[in-house]
C-alpha cells in the first residue's frame, strides 16, 4: 500500500487503485490548515488514520517516513480532484488564505522594531527643527535666554510663561524686541507642540529599549539598547547579526561612506553606527578604528550567543573588552606621524623608468 496526500485528500492506492481515501473538507480554511501542517513536517489526522489500518504502507514523503512509513522512490499516480467533487476555484481559495497566513506570520518583533526606531529618528528631525525655529523666533523678542538655560528648560519657560517679562528670572537689560499677543500665542503654541514630541520620543525610546532588551539581551548589555536596536535593524534581525563577520558589524550604517571608498577611492569608514557609542567617539581619531574592530568583534559574539544559545554572557565579553581596549589605548596613545600622499599611478611607473 501506498499513501499518498494530495491538496484535497489522502488516499491509500494499491497497484494505482484508490482502495482508501479521506477527504479533506471542502472549504478553503479548512484545506488551508491542512497545506501549512504539512509545510511544517507535521502529519495529518487523516495520514495517521490510514497508516494505522494496514501493516505496511510505503510513502514518497521524508515527513511521513518519520512518522512510520517506509519511503518508495516509485513515482505516486496522478489523482484527479474533479472526480472526488474539488475544482481549482476552492484550491486558488486555499493558496490565497494559505499566503495571508504566511505573510501575518512574516512580521516578527524586528519589523515593529526597525519601523519604531525609525520612528525616534522622525521625531528627533522634527524636533530639532520645530526647537531651532522657536529659538530664532523668540531670540527676537529675548535672545540671551538661549545662554542662559538649556533646551528643555527653555521650552518650559518659553510654554509656560510667554514675554519675558513674566519669566522668573530679570530680563530689563535684554536687546531684544517687543512681543504682541498674536506672536506669543503662536510661539507658546509651538513651544507646547515640541514639549510634546520630546515626550512621544521619549516613550518610543522606552519601547525600542524594552524591546531590543528582549530580543538582544546581550547585545544590549554590551552596546546598549538603541545602538543594539540599530543594528538589530540594520542587519534585518538578530539571527542575520549573528551571521555577519566582525567587520560588517563595525561598519554597519555606514554603507554611504563605504560605496564612496569603493567609488572615488576616499577615505575609507572606520565605523557605522557603533561611534555612537561613547567608547569609540571620545576616543582620539587614530584609536577608533582598532576600537571599533575590538568592539564589533564582541558584538557578534553577543548576537550568537541571543540566538542560538541564549546565554548570559555580557559580563565576560565586556570584561574581555576592557582588556583588549586598554591594550589598544597603550599602543596607541601617541598620535601617529602623518604620512605624505600616496603617489599616482602615472608617479609610481615614472619612477620606475
Amino acid at each position: 500500500m501506498r499513501l499518498q496526500t494530495t491538496w484535497f485528500g489522502s488516499f491509500l492506492v494499491d497497484e494505482g487503485k484508490v482502495v482508501q481515501q479521506r477527504l479533506f473538507p471542502p472549504d478553503p480554511q479548512a484545506l488551508a490548515d491542512r497545506l501549512a501542517r504539512v509545510e511544517d513536517w507535521k502529519v495529518l489526522d487523516e495520514e495517521r488514520e490510514l497508516m494505522g489500518s494496514v501493516a505496511e504502507v510505503f510513502v514518497t514523503e521524508p515527513r511521513l517516513e518519520r512518522a512510520g512509513g517506509r519511503f518508495t522512490a516509485e513515482r505516486a499516480p496522478f489523482l484527479d480532484p474533479g472526480a472526488y467533487g474539488y475544482d481549482r476555484t476552492l484550491l486558488h481559495a486555499a493558496m490565497v488564505e494559505l499566503a495571508k497566513r504566511r505573510m501575518r506570520k512574516a512580521i516578527r518583533t524586528e519589523d515593529h522594531l526597525r519601523q519604531a526606531v525609525a520612528a525616534v529618528d522622525d521625531l528627533l528631525d522634527q524636533e530639532n527643527g520645530l526647537v531651532e525655529r522657536i529659538r530664532e523666533w523668540y531670540g527676537l523678542h529675548f535672545p540671551e535666554l538661549a545662554k542662559m538655560v538649556d533646551e528643555a528648560e527653555y521650552l518650559e519657560l518659553v510654554a509656560k510663561h510667554g514675554r519675558r517679562e513674566k519669566l522668573p528670572m530679570d530680563a530689563r537689560e535684554s536687546v531684544g524686541a517687543e512681543l504682541g499677543e498674536p506672536e506669543e500665542r503662536e510661539i507658546q503654541g509651538m513651544a507646547r507642540l515640541a514639549q510634546s514630541l520630546a515626550a512621544q520620543r521619549a516613550d518610543l525610546e522606552g519601547y525600542v529599549e524594552k524591546t531590543a532588551r528582549g530580543i538582544a539581551p546581550n547585545v544590549a548589555e554590551l552596546a546598549g539598547p538603541m545602538i543594539a536596536a540599530r543594528l538589530v535593524t540594520l542587519a534585518g534581525s538578530v539571527e542575520d547579526l549573528a551571521r555577519y563577520p566582525a567587520g560588517t558589524v563595525q561598519l554597519l550604517g555606514a554603507e554611504r561612506a563605504l560605496f564612496r571608498h569603493l567609488k572615488t577611492q576616499a577615505r575609507p569608514p572606520k565605523h557605522g553606527v557603533l561611534f555612537q557609542h561613547p567608547l569609540i567617539h571620545r576616543a582620539p581619531p587614530w584609536q577608533r578604528g582598532a576600537l571599533a574592530r575590538a568592539f564589533a568583534g564582541r558584538i557578534v559574539i553577543a548576537a550568537r550567543a541571543d540566538a542560538y544559545t541564549h546565554r548570559h554572557i555580557a559580563p565576560e565579553l565586556q570584561a574581555d573588552l576592557d582588556r583588549t581596549v586598554a591594550e589598544i589605548r597603550r599602543r596607541k596613545e601617541e598620535k601617529p606621524a602623518r604620512r605624505g600622499p600616496k603617489p599616482s599611478t602615472h608617479a609610481r611607473a615614472r619612477r620606475r623608468r
